[in-house]
């Protein structure tokens, strides 16, 4: 069972999203002089996990028929766990983070985080639940949470650290964030286009189309490209804007692989290639 559980909540995601909180941390707040103290830092990066791990839940346990269709193979909700059980680990994980929220609202004395937990909470089941299968709306919605990620490390001292200025890096990433998310939702739209549209999931492809599908990857890849170079142009150290222009490579070639794809696999592998480029873009950060 505990295998399974480990399955259902992405925990290599998992881990990558607390890399990236600790990276954001390290490399550009905490090096200006963060309000953060260590167990703060740790409790922030506990809830996200938690939170993050619900979603994964949610999802799963709203996506059983699709996930048949998808992939039969991989599927935990409703099969080696039965629904039952998938929603009451849900309901488990949500009661930790609001606890840890709760807790850390006091630690820190900042009324905000009472409410951002369940907004967050809120946000990515009424994703599972609704917007994933709405035009747009779905993968805007997730691209926001993945830079919600970033700039939840960085709210203490927006609020409570007067005249505190962030690295210009910080925008840059959330940036990177969102827009390497929101492409890549974008391209496993397309490959999992047949099994939304059997079970009626309208997503932008299903509802607009493939060519239109091609169509958004090529102008929100043009978009990160973009933003990449701007962000290259912010920086001296030689190695980082080596591997801002290797991304910027890579993202064509993510392009391409869906431009010109020939079957299913060809969406794979763009998809494939937006995860490198992801922990690509985290990388960067350690060379600030």
């Amino acid at each position: 069972m505990l295998k399974n559980i480990l399955h259902i909540i992405r925990w290599p995601n998992l881990l990558m999203l607390a890399g990236i909180q600790l990276l954001v941390y390290f490399q550009l707040v905490a090096a200006d002089g963060s309000v953060l103290s260590w167990p703060d830092l740790t409790l922030i990066i506990l809830i996200t996990i938690v939170a993050g791990a619900g979603g994964y839940i949610i999802n799963d346990y709203y996506d059983h028929a699709i996930d048949r269709i998808n992939k039969p193979d991989k599927q935990i909700a409703g099969n080696f766990l039965s629904l039952e059980k998938v929603r009451n680990i849900y309901l488990a994980f949500v009661l930790t983070g609001f606890c840890l929220s709760i807790w850390t609202a006091f630690r820190l004395d900042l009324l905000a985080y009472l409410f951002i937990y369940p907004f967050a909470v809120t946000g990515l089941w009424l994703y599972s639940y609704t917007l994933k299968c709405r035009p747009i709306i779905g993968n805007l919605w997730v691209s926001l949470f993945c830079a919600g990620v970033v700039g939840v490390v960085a709210l203490p001292d927006i609020l409570l650290n007067e005249g505190y200025v962030f690295r210009v890096e910080l925008w840059y990433y959330l940036a990177f964030a969102f827009l390497s998310t929101w492409l890549r939702e974008v391209i496993k739209d397309i490959e999992d286009v047949e099994g939304d549209a059997k079970a009626n999931c309208q997503t932008a492809v299903v509802y607009f189309g493939r060519t239109v599908g091609r169509w958004m990857v090529l102008v929100l890849g043009l978009l990160l490209i973009g933003a990449l170079y701007l962000w290259d142009n912010q920086l001296t150290n030689h190695w980082a804007k080596l591997m801002l222009t290797v991304l910027q490579g890579f993202t064509v070639g993510a392009m391409a692989f869906v431009w010109w794809a020939k079957n299913k696999s060809y969406y794979h592998h763009a998809s494939t290639v937006m995860k490198f480029i992801m922990i690509g873009g985290t990388l960067i950060l350690l060379m600030l």
